[in-house]
């Protein structure tokens, strides 16, 4: 048996298939390798799936070991791997990567005519659309001496696994992977390795493809905090202790790429659980490697990252490490109250647009140089100037509501230049699909948000009358369908009144400017009259909803289910919120985003639900399972870990 490959596996359904084809392909006969996977524990099916595998291929080919336990990374599989394998080469291989048909012949080749302990090649790496070279060794020779030979591996290329090894070094030597680290274990593993062997030989052939290609599901390198930060400060420190006895440097020779890989996952996947000793740690390391870092070649934004590490500021780093994210657009109230939370993990400026077209051009383009995050708020004329004018570097989220889709503007977005777009719930997640043709797998369905902690409740059974609509601009709103709940209301029973919370019709001026909308709240006001319900309603005009519901019973949603229906519709959840309930006239879509207890078929469900509930221990508890259900779904927490979650998803 001349080749034993490893490939460790953990959870590895719909990742693995295209390495298993790659194995299939293979140019070496096929009693000459074998491939062992080590299934870590998955909880997929991954090992069943490869025992099935081994059927169709060759069970004595193709053998599949299963571990009792997850250890968390690679390094044991791949350790148990080698305890297991009969080959003279050792070849490891990650699930998610193709191994080229003719490596394992042409490798293999070439390790025995030249009695070579390792062999290294280059690789290819494939990003979902176009392959790259990567990994090429430029200047090497046969004669070339082990500790240039080193130099160069160390220099020019990243220390990915797949290599041709000798298994009787690694056994010998007791070279083995170390379990403990999750981050750069590939590093000191590849140079114990290369210390050890006598002959090491490098051949111009692609060795494996590297499938870069985007994932939303969490992997070691998408996550970044204290554990990586140790991990990658031991393995520092000891690459360049192990390196030093043969007089090289691994600070000078590779930390520059090492450093900034550590940086920038800290700006892109900060796991933000990284302390001020940890910090003193790592500002030490810094501080003793000064007279080598301060020579990288860094841009800006990172070289003022390494200067507050150096000077051991643990405030100014934690401030420097965020994200810088942009918040553009006009109207920002329905994003505004999320910014305190998002701060905590983004460095934010503000580009607030003058109009869904009009701004300042130099004020935005003074925000997008600084930007690493542009998020749209709104899919108007600001998304569209920022699709146009961002630097490929930087990543674009548009969040798209109600408004945009009864407008063109979406269709002048450069689409190719958007990273994301956000809809606010599931029947506009389609309806951004449907008009503008967006891609699916561009679109992120990221609920809206409510602060449940700042409102304010009474404790007050006499709020079971006290009925609220929030909004009755424009007509759609449905203004006229509440003042005739509020009629068959009052007709039982003379508490019931109506607080309307919002401009009214007569204050707005393009409303007035447009007969239809006046007519209609014209004949609102005449049905108010006619029917005596001055008394019953109470124009509360623009107020605090986080006091002023404080004493309602119930936050209606009676709109138009029209064609461009309500996207989320966030007033109702403001009542249950502040202990009330919220009621819903049923509109397409609400049923994907409240609870179905709360949506209605008519108004005449509507006030049933409401006299039903003048019962106060019934309506508590009803207020209360609207506000778990808040609290379950659609906190301010909720909204900020989605978002990050989100943003670091497209790096």
């Amino acid at each position: 048996m001349k080749v034993s490959i490893i490939i460790p596996c953990h959870n590895a359904i719909g990742k693995i298939e295209r390495c298993l084809a790659s194995l299939r392909k293979q140019t070496m006969p096929v009693g000459e390798y074998e491939v062992i996977f080590v299934d870590d524990c998955s909880s997929d099916g991954t090992a069943d799936y490869l025992l099935r595998q081994t059927e169709v291929v060759d069970g004595t080919r193709w053998r599949v070991i299963r571990r009792v336990s997850n250890s968390g990374s690679p390094s044991e599989p791949r350790n148990m791997g080698v305890d297991a394998a009969r080959g003279e080469y050792i070849f490891y291989l990650d699930c998610d990567d193709e191994i080229l048909p003719d490596t394992l012949e042409r490798h293999t080749r070439q390790a025995i005519d030249q009695d070579l302990c390792v062999l290294r090649g280059y690789l290819r790496v494939f990003d979902g659309s176009s392959f790259t070279d990567a990994n090429r060794i430029k200047g090497f020779s046969a004669g070339t001496p082990k500790k240039s030979i080193i130099e160069g591996i160390i220099r020019q290329q990243s220390t990915t696994v797949p290599s041709l090894i000798r298994r009787s070094l690694l056994v010998s030597k007791g070279i083995r992977w170390d379990p403990v680290l999750r981050m750069g274990e590939d590093t000191l593993y590849l140079i114990d390795v290369l210390l050890a062997a006598k002959r090491i030989g490098y051949i111009d052939h692609p060795t494996f493809v590297y499938n870069k290609v985007a994932t939303r599901i969490a992997s070691s390198t998408r996550q970044y905090g204290a554990r990586e930060l140790r991990n990658h400060l031991r393995v520092w420190q000891s690459a360049d202790a192990k390196l030093k006895t043969i007089g090289l440097s691994y600070v000078s020779m590779r930390l520059q790429v090492g450093l900034q890989t550590a940086l920038l996952s800290l700006i892109k996947f900060n796991r933000w659980d990284i302390d001020e000793s940890l910090f003193g740690d790592f500002s030490v390391f810094i501080n003793e490697h000064w007279s080598a870092i301060e020579k990288f070649n860094y841009g800006t934004r990172l070289k003022d990252l390494v200067k507050s590490i150096r000077a051991g500021d643990f405030s100014v780093f934690k401030e420097q490490v965020k994200p810088r994210l942009l918040v553009a657009g006009y109207g920002l109230q329905f994003i505004e109250k999320a910014l305190p939370g998002l701060s905590e993990y983004f460095s934010i400026r503000i580009d607030e647009w003058t109009g869904h077209a009009t701004h300042d051009l130099a004020r935005s383009k003074e925000c997008l140089d600084w930007a690493e995050v542009i998020f749209c708020e709104w899919l108007l004329g600001n998304a569209v100037w920022y699709s146009n004018n961002k630097r490929p570097d930087q990543k674009l989220i548009v969040r798209a509501h109600r408004f945009e889709l009864a407008r063109d503007l979406g269709n002048r977005v450069n689409d190719a230049a958007v990273d994301l777009y956000i809809a606010v719930s599931l029947f506009y997640f389609e309806m951004l699909i449907e008009r503008f043709g967006y891609a699916r797998k561009k679109i992120r369905l990221v609920p809206n948000y409510i602060n449940l902690d700042s409102y304010a409740s009474n404790d007050d059974p006499a709020r079971v009358f006290n009925l609220a609509i929030i909004g009755t601009l424009p007509s759609r709103k449905g203004y006229l369908r509440s003042l005739e709940l509020l009629k068959a209301l009052v007709e039982l029973d003379s508490r019931y009144n109506l607080s309307v919370y919002g401009k009214s019709y007569s204050d707005t001026s393009w409303t007035t400017r447009n007969q239809e909308e006046d007519a209609y709240f014209e004949e609102c006001q005449n049905y108010l009259e006619r029917n005596g319900l001055a008394s019953h309603v109470h124009q509360k005009g623009y107020s605090d909803l986080t006091v002023a519901l404080s004493n309602t019973g119930f936050v209606l949603s009676v709109s138009d289910d029209s064609e461009l229906p309500e996207s989320f519709h966030i007033a109702p959840a403001d009542g249950f919120a502040a202990g009330a309930q919220g009621v819903f006239l049923d509109w397409r879509g609400v049923e994907y985003i409240y609870q179905s207890e709360t949506v209605f078929p008519d108004l005449d469900a509507i006030k049933a639900h409401i006299v039903e509930h003048q019962d106060y221990s019934r309506f508590k508890e009803a207020a209360l399972r609207g506000r778990n259900f808040l609290r379950e779904n659609y906190t301010m927490s909720a909204f900020v870990s989605r978002f990050r979650r989100e943003v670091a998803d497209l790096f």
